[in-house]
């Protein structure tokens, strides 16, 4: 992706170009399997060992798409998310009736992939380059995310302050669970992934929990201790690095390589 590309961008492509957002990837799946019905719906509809890391890979895929596919692989992508959810319904470990297809739910997912994309940005190059207007826009683009899933375009956050007071509140109502416990386990243990990506899952567990809310961090078993704060800031130093150095087109690759499997997936299913 060249210089002169990316200015033309949106602030949302700009942002979903950058390799450094996809720290984010790992925060979102956590903050998902902080709802009880999320996590209820992980244990019970899919095999644990498998489950994450397919939803850490649908996950990338569903925002690369929705940022840079075309129409034929965007709605390859939301209509294969949103099968999926069809089947997805049950009861939690209290007794509370889900469906993954719950506007509430879909809400709280696409919500997520939001605030932790802004958020693994502005750990990277700081809170100026993301500012008031940009964040305004970037919030309203990522609503393509949540109409994906089906939610109506009203109920998205026009602005980044009303979505934030309204992620704030969601975040009242998360509650780590046994089953979220155990999903992360197995989402950084990446047992059944490439070698190199169990290598490096160490390293992604870092940049992950580091961007979680403290409170949420320290429920997954990761307290925000002195010396936790100091191994992810220098984790988070090679990406700085690289985001300050490298060119755009280096810092997009990660993107261009999904968006890539996207569309030969969508070549494949015809």
């Amino acid at each position: 992706m060249s210089d002169r590309a990316k200015t033309a961008q949106s602030p949302f492509r700009a942002l979903a170009a950058e390799a450094a957002v996809l720290a984010g990837g790992g925060t979102a799946i956590l903050l998902q399997l902080a709802h009880p019905s999320v996590a209820a719906g992980v244990a019970q509809h899919s095999n644990f060992a498998d489950a994450p890391m397919r939803r850490l890979w649908g996950t990338l895929e569903y925002v690369t798409a929705a940022a840079f596919g075309n129409d034929t692989e965007w709605r390859f992508v939301r209509e294969r998310v949103n099968r999926r959810h069809m089947a997805v319904t049950g009861t939690t470990g209290t007794g509370e009736p889900y469906r993954a297809n719950d506007a509430d739910l879909q809400w709280w997912v696409a919500a997520t992939l939001c605030w932790s994309a802004i958020r693994a940005h502005r750990r990277a190059y700081g809170r100026r380059v993301v500012n008031r207007h940009t964040a305004d826009r970037i919030v309203r683009d990522f609503g393509r995310l949540g109409t994906g899933l089906r939610l109506p375009p009203e109920t998205w956050p026009a602005t980044a302050a009303e979505f934030d007071r309204r992620f704030a509140a969601a975040l009242n109502e998360l509650h780590i669970t046994d089953e979220a416990v155990r999903a992360k386990r197995e989402l950084f243990a990446a047992r059944n992934a490439p070698l190199w990506l169990r290598a490096a899952m160490p390293y992604a567990t870092t940049l992950a929990v580091d961007l979680l809310p403290p409170i949420i961090a320290a429920a997954y078993g990761h307290p925000a201790t002195r010396i936790r704060r100091f191994i992810a800031a220098l984790a988070w130093v090679p990406l700085i690095i690289a985001g300050h150095l490298l060119p755009p087109a280096v810092r997009s690759l990660p993107a261009r390589c999904i968006l890539a499997r996207v569309r030969r997936a969508a070549a494949a299913a015809g």
